[in-house]
């Protein structure tokens, strides 16, 4: 069990490598070798560094990912001592600094939930939301929060004032009806990987009540990622749903900022499954197999209304 556990955790951290965006030379040189489960490689690479760089950005990014290989690797005394020293040299919240931080807190909850129970994560994640400023940063610890929580509690409701396509309803309303949230963004080339198989879900299950949403929020960006206006942004948004979403013309876009905090959404797509009495029943920031999610909503869907 000990070893399923740990090819889990490495297959998990594999994935987080394969998807990550790209970084300096060091940091990818550290991913790599966590991906293969190599930490003490890892950590003589950060060490060499620091003696001829010193503590800079790229730095503090490996020592953040050697905190959540170390935690992922079952070595919770290892991943803590990263953390302390992600927080001796971080005082502050800028921006060249969110990576590194965010790995921070997000290894702490972990650590505590695993000493200390849920409840003490929660808390402590609590804490530093409310402390927090940049909106990746609050979405990437709500995201730790709602892992930890979310699942068996009613649904935050969306801001539906702004939207594309057909008007959405408030789960209240919906209520009697399942729902899966689709929370995606306009440049997130994983959610683009998902729409066949949505549209698939969409078409088996619709008749059955399965309701589809898709939340997304203003990013500042449109076309050629360049910088837009929210009307422009809007525009951009409409357009990539409709040329790279088929199938999907009866899913309402919810735009709310807000929202996508409230969920999470720190790493697109994120999915969050609602069953008939408005209660989230699952909730994964990652893609999904379309076979898994299948079986989720089956699940939800065979319970009487």
């Amino acid at each position: 069990m000990k070893k399923q556990t740990l090819l889990v955790s490495l297959l998990a951290l594999a994935f987080v490598v394969s998807t990550a965006s790209a970084a300096g030379e060091l940091v990818r040189i550290v991913r790599n070798k966590l991906s293969a489960g190599d930490l003490a490689s890892g950590i003589h690479a950060v060490e060499d560094y620091k003696r001829q760089h010193g503590v800079d950005t790229e730095y503090l990014e490996a020592v953040g990912w050697l905190a959540r290989g170390a935690e992922m690797l079952n070595q919770p005394d290892a991943a803590a001592g990263f953390v302390a020293e992600l927080r001796r040299e971080i005082k502050e919240e800028k921006p060249e600094w969110l990576v590194a931080l965010g790995a921070a807190i997000e290894v702490e909850g972990k650590l505590r939930a695993r000493r200390d129970g849920r409840g003490s994560a929660v808390n402590f994640l609590e804490t530093e939301f409310a402390k927090a400023k940049n909106l990746s940063l609050k979405s990437r610890i709500r995201k730790n929060i709602n892992l930890l929580s979310l699942e068996g509690q009613t649904a935050p409701e969306l801001n539906l004032s702004d939207y594309i396509g057909p008007k959405p309803e408030s789960f209240a309303k919906l209520k009697g009806k399942p729902v899966l949230l689709f929370l995606w963004a306009h440049w997130c080339g994983d959610c683009r990987a998902q729409a066949g198989s949505l549209a698939r879900l969409v078409e088996k299950y619709r008749a059955q009540g399965l309701v589809v949403m898709a939340p997304t929020r203003y990013y500042g960006s449109g076309a050629g990622d360049k910088t837009a206006t929210p009307a422009e942004e809007k525009a951009h948004v409409e357009k990539v749903w409709k040329e790279t979403y088929p199938g999907l013309e009866s899913v309402p876009v919810v735009i709310d900022t807000e929202g996508m905090i409230r969920y999470g959404v720190s790493a697109t797509p994120t999915f969050a499954l609602i069953d008939r009495k408005g209660i989230v029943r699952f909730y994964s920031p990652t893609r999904l197999a379309e076979a898994e999610l299948s079986r989720r909503i089956e699940a939800v869907l065979a319970e009487t209304p």
